[in-house]
Parts: C-alpha cells; structure tokens; sequence
C-alpha cells in the first residue's frame, strides 16, 4: 500500500493538535473551569482521510471533537463555548430564523413558566393576542378548571399586550448598538427598579431609595442588561431579525461572564448560564439561562451572594399560539364546562357634590 506523499506529516500535526487539546481539556477539568459548548470550531484540516480522523477522534472524546467527511464542511455539533459574545452570537443566528408569523387577535400565547421565590410556582398561563382577556388555572383546586378573566389592556408596557408589544418590537431597529440605545432610553421596555451606585443598608424602606425608578432612562452596563433580559423575558412573539439583534445587544453590554460551574434555571433544566455582577453599588448578581444547542432564553435569576432571603428566579418552560384558553399547542380544546368566565369588578366612580 502507498502511502500518499505528505500523509505521514499532516498525521503527525493532527496527533499533535489532539494531544494538545486532550491536555487543554484535563488541565480545563482539574481546575473545575469547565466551559459550556457553544462556538464552532473545527481541528481537522483538509486532506486527512476520514478513517484516519475517525480513529483520532475516538480516543479524544474528552476534547469533543467531532469526526466530519475528509476534513470538510462545518462539524455535527458546536465544539466549545470560548467568550460570551460567541454565545450570543449563536444565540443570534438560531433566533433569526424563527417563525415570522403573527397570531390572530382572537388567537391566545399560550405559556408554561416557573417562578421561584419562596416557594416555586408553577404557572402555566394564557392572554389573547389583543390583551382583552387572560387566562390561568382556578384557585379551586380543579386540575380541569380555567379562569377566563376580562380586563381593559394596559398600553405602554412590555409584554402588558402581546399584540402593541410585537409592534413596538418590530419598530426597533435591527443594528444592534442602534437597538441598545432605543431599549436604553424608551420606558417601555423598563420593569421595575434599577440598581443605582448607592451602597445597600440594613434597612428595607432606605434601599427602596436605592433604586431608580424603571422608567428612567437606562445608562449603566447593570440597567442596561436588566432591560434586554426584560425583553426577552416578557415578549412572546419577537421578531426574528429583532430577536437576534437583542442578542446581539446584550454582547455589547461590559461586564458579563459564563459560569464555569453547571447551574439549573427555575424549571430544573441545565444550559449554558452567563452572569452579570452589577457594579452600581447593589451587590446584586443575575443570571441568563440559555438553552444548550439553541441558546435560546430559558430564564433568569436574580440574588445577592450570602443573603439567602434575597432570591427570585424565572423559567419560561414552554410557550405558543392556541386558539382557545386551556388549550396547549397541539392539544385539544378544553369543555366549555371547563371555562370559567370572570369579570373584573366594576371601580366605582368618584361621588359628586
């Protein structure tokens, strides 16, 4: 058998190049810095024969290289995570070719969350596309029930109603540092408190006086960063392109990490987790929980490290379009003896003189 001419050197690199990673990859794990799977990249080089590579690669799956055809084409499987903005850059590309379409005002957004605070809740929950109505299960205990509540929707306000939130979402702009700005500045996108440069106290009533109130503009990496995981926390029907500029947004932002230690969102799930330690003063961490193959939002958590009773964590386990409340995609319609109807009660008006 002739052995082609230059196979014995490209065999050589390519035993070098794994032996390399196989150590890089034991240092990595003897010092507990393992690195969650995220950017591609690709160690085979062209012009090495598949069987060679395949019985490489087996001995290496430590490294998690993965075998391709001749060295060619990009790998099965993304390889390793190295820097939060190749993770997001991921996160980008699978969000930008998610679905477009839009539900119909009748249609309802279906979603299935958890949320811990002291205990976890699971909340599975729907509002029709137009905000006229909300749906949940009954406090009853009934498994079947669903209460079908009518409200006046709440305009100005991310995720109040699904529908004026897809149209807001779908006026931003789609340059990253251009969208940054908009989400920074318009209270729309705001929720809630944001951490100032103000020292916390051991008194409850002077911290609220800690915060600055969320419709003030956002100008700090910390206040920025809540904002655009607000977004994706509380939009249900994002725009593709707009979805992957938030992420893109979010790289942007200085000061956040990944977490080399495995972590678990709300629901339980792992993932790839990226936290930000806000340096305004609050000592307050959060945490981005992205799902592991499409980096897509899973959740988010917020503490403060060695204050056990400041904690609160958000999981959104599931969500789509339904046609009717107490429907799950793809499942069937609930009897309409399952329905509960409310109406909110009437304010009474002002008296008169």
């Amino acid at each position: 058998m002739n052995t082609p001419v230059g196979f014995k050197q490209r065999l050589g690199a390519e035993l070098a190049l794994l032996e390399k990673a196989r150590a890089e990859r034991a240092a990595e794990e003897a010092s507990g810095n393992d690195m969650p799977v995220a950017a591609p990249r690709l160690l085979a080089r062209p012009g090495v024969r598949r069987t060679a590579w395949v019985s490489l690669a087996a001995g290496v799956v430590a490294a998690a290289v993965v075998a391709t055809s001749a060295g060619q084409g990009a790998p099965t499987e993304p390889v390793r995570a190295m820097t939060v903005a190749q993770v997001l850059n991921a996160a980008a590309v699978n969000a930008a070719k998610g679905s477009d379409k839009e539900p119909r005002p009748d249609q309802w957004v279906y979603t299935d969350t958890v949320v811990c605070g002291k205990p976890c809740q699971h909340a599975p929950s729907w509002v029709r596309y137009d905000g006229g109505k909300r749906a949940m299960k009954t406090p009853t205990g009934d498994p079947d029930a669903i209460w079908v509540i009518t409200q006046v929707p709440k305009p100005g306000k991310v995720g109040s109603n699904p529908r004026e939130t897809r149209e807001v979402l779908s006026q931003l702009p789609t340059d990253p540092r251009k969208l940054l700005e908009r989400v920074s500045a318009d209270p729309f996108f705001a929720d809630g408190p944001q951490p100032l440069t103000v020292p916390l106290s051991g008194n409850a009533d002077e911290n609220l006086h800690n915060f600055q109130p969320g419709t003030k503009p956002a100008v700090t990496p910390g206040a920025r960063f809540v904002r655009i995981v607000n977004v994706l926390e509380k939009a249900s029907n994002i725009p593709p392109l707009v979805n992957a500029a938030l992420y893109r947004a979010l790289a942007l932002i200085p000061g956040a990490k990944l977490v080399s230690t495995p972590m678990r969102d709300a629901a339980g799930r792992s993932g790839v987790t990226i936290a930000f330690d806000f340096p305004e003063g609050s000592r307050t961490r959060q945490y981005l929980f992205l799902a592991p193959r499409t980096y897509a939002y899973h959740g988010s958590r917020r503490e403060r490290p060695g204050d056990p009773d400041y904690f609160g964590a958000y999981a959104r386990v599931a969500t789509g379009i339904v046609d009717h409340p107490g429907q799950v995609p793809g499942g069937p319609a609930l009897d309409p003896s399952d329905i509960v109807q409310q109406t909110p009660r009437a304010t009474p008006s002002p008296k008169t003189r």
